[in-house]
């Protein structure tokens, strides 16, 4: 059932998180890509090869480092051709990996390169940036040995994936990144060195000038790959920018485009003038202007599939103030429409075709944001009295707490200072249960917005949005990093993920960040998921004034 979601795209084949361990890919899920799309056993072998030396490298990196983060299981998004998506974009938000075809030739690559690129992948997921990696990952090297270098080296320069020349150059300057130092892993007997600030790497005086060059000759790499793919798709189109305006004044659907801060470009209560968004779609490609074309239906049918359910939709509020004015689509503080933002930052609307997934969050995010609306309008209340209430959050304050005392004295020596905060008018537990119930309107948009969504569409979104949290918390925070953790497993109700625990564990660095250090032992996460859930349980769409459709329509 989930081959929906799994082949969404047909640029594209994703073997998701739920058919990986550390050794690779499952023998059901290989069997089903022995069908779909059709690849050979020496392929996935070596796919299984990689995964478990990316594994095994970088979680020993992390435990005898520290500065380099444990591993975790991704999806990974096989690109079919290589023009098909844009370099370096991130699919499904920080959950997947993407590889090219190429790299899993068995003819041209090798496991070496692989483990690598997917160690890359990960640092540049958690830095935001591309070129870095290539220094800031030279642990990596020190224990390898000449053959294994060389493999590295042999596929590098047999690579045809569109940045291979940045792989290349790593490769190149593999003699000189063995020789630096670090400051746990390799510690330096004479000499000056200069620290690589956040990551314990020393670098000798004698090669100070080489990290800049190779994160120089990455930059390069990376502009050229990306200057290509955006000379493939720039030819303009006027005619898809025609079809554009034209629908937009006959359809007249409910909904705002607009550009850059903010600015309207086209507004359904003045359809006929165009002249905003027209010259905005003249500097387009026409690949572009088609994706847009596509995803401005999208907000329109959900739009209209969602208000359309409502017995009373003129009963919607106003937008909170304090509403997000960014995204994939997002609700206009000012007008109560779904925007559309032609210049939303990362997404490059105008130039390329639409990412693999994008569409299916865009109706996701379309639906959460009137789904919002809705669950400020009372459409989704509580089905328990006041006492009642009180007494679910009181057990997860209370087990909290519990959790709290019963840590080792580092974690809560760590967290004391938080602690305190969290103390102030009460106990921490009461705090860090009203945190994870300030949560609860956006799980309330959840119950009632999922319905309106397809399966796809409901995957990508609760994929999208689990994810390791350490680094959006401080160490003393650890706390409430754990409530976030707790609330994010309860969008894995609305997944068909088949064992959603060891989903769970596996994506977010569950093991690393709470139980490796004792914070809590699995039995505890379990018992404190069920709290959790219990208290998400209490909520009902009010049926009476909503038509809820088929959920899997």
């Amino acid at each position: 059932m989930l081959d929906a979601f799994y082949f969404l795209d047909p640029r594209v084949s994703l073997v998701p998180i739920e058919a990986l361990d550390p050794g690779g890919v499952g023998s059901a899920f290989a069997e089903r890509l022995a069908v779909r799309p059709g690849w050979s056993a020496a392929r996935v072998a070596l796919l299984d090869e990689a995964l478990a030396l990316y594994w095994a490298r970088q979680e020993g990196l992390a435990r005898r480092g520290g500065d380099v983060a444990p591993p975790r299981l991704r999806n990974v998004a096989i690109v079919h051709e290589a023009d098909a998506i844009r370099p370096y974009a991130s699919l499904l938000n920080t959950s997947t990996w993407t590889l090219y075809a190429c790299d899993l030739d068995p003819q041209r690559s090798h496991a070496e390169l692989v483990a690598y690129l997917l160690a890359h992948g990960d640092r540049m997921t958690e830095t935001g940036e591309v070129t870095l990696p290539a220094v800031h990952l030279a642990p990596w090297w020190f224990e390898r040995t000449d053959e294994e270098r060389q493999q590295f080296r042999d596929a590098a320069h047999a690579s045809v994936r569109p940045d291979a020349a940045l792989y290349q150059a790593i490769a190149d300057a593999l003699p000189w990144l063995r020789e630096l130092r670090h400051a746990r892993l390799r510690p330096p007997r004479q000499g000056t060195h200069r620290p690589i600030p956040g990551t314990g790497l020393l670098v000798p005086r004698a090669r100070a000038d080489l990290p800049e060059q190779l994160v120089g000759a990455c930059r390069d790499a990376a502009t050229r790959a990306l200057t290509a793919y955006r000379a493939r798709w720039r030819d303009p189109d006027a005619d898809a920018a025609e079809e554009l305006c034209r629908w937009l004044t006959t359809e007249l659907p409910s909904l705002l485009v607009t550009e850059g801060r903010g600015a309207i470009v086209w507004d359904p209560d003045a359809p006929a003038r165009t002249g905003a968004i027209r010259g905005r779609l003249a500097r387009a490609s026409g690949a572009g202007v088609r994706e847009i074309h596509a995803d401005l239906e999208v907000v329109a049918r959900c739009t209209c599939r969602f208000l359309g359910a409502l017995q009373d939709p003129s009963a919607l509020p106003a937008a909170d103030p304090t509403t997000a004015q960014s995204g994939y689509a997002y609700l206009h503080v000012g007008r109560r429409l779904i925007a559309y933002n032609l210049d939303e930052p990362g997404i490059e609307r105008l130039f390329g075709p639409a990412l693999p997934y994008a569409r299916a969050m865009l109706a996701a995010r379309t639906i959460h944001e009137w789904a919002h609306l809705g669950v400020d309008a009372g459409l989704v209340p509580r089905g328990v009295d006041e006492h009642a209430w009180r007494g679910l959050v009181a057990t997860l304050a209370e087990m909290l707490d519990d959790t709290i005392d019963r840590a080792p004295r580092p974690v809560r020596e760590r967290c004391a200072s938080d602690v305190r905060v969290l103390a102030r008018d009460g106990s921490p537990g009461t705090a860090l249960a009203e945190i994870f119930v300030g949560r609860l309107p956006d799980y309330q948009s959840n119950l009632l917005g999922f319905p309106f969504l397809s399966l796809a569409e409901r995957e990508a979104y609760v994929r999208q949005n689990i994810r390791p949290l350490a680094r959006e918390y401080p160490p003393a925070q650890l706390w409430r990093q754990l409530v976030r953790a707790v609330y994010e497993y309860q969008y894995l109700g609305f997944s068909r993920v088949p064992d959603r625990r060891r989903y769970f564990a596996g994506t977010t660095r569950l093991e690393s960040d709470f139980i490796a250090c004792g914070a809590l032992d699995e039995a505890r996460f379990d018992a404190l998921v069920e709290a959790a859930r219990a208290l998400c349980a209490v909520y009902e769409v009010d049926r009476s004034r909503v038509r809820l459709p088929d959920p899997d329509v």
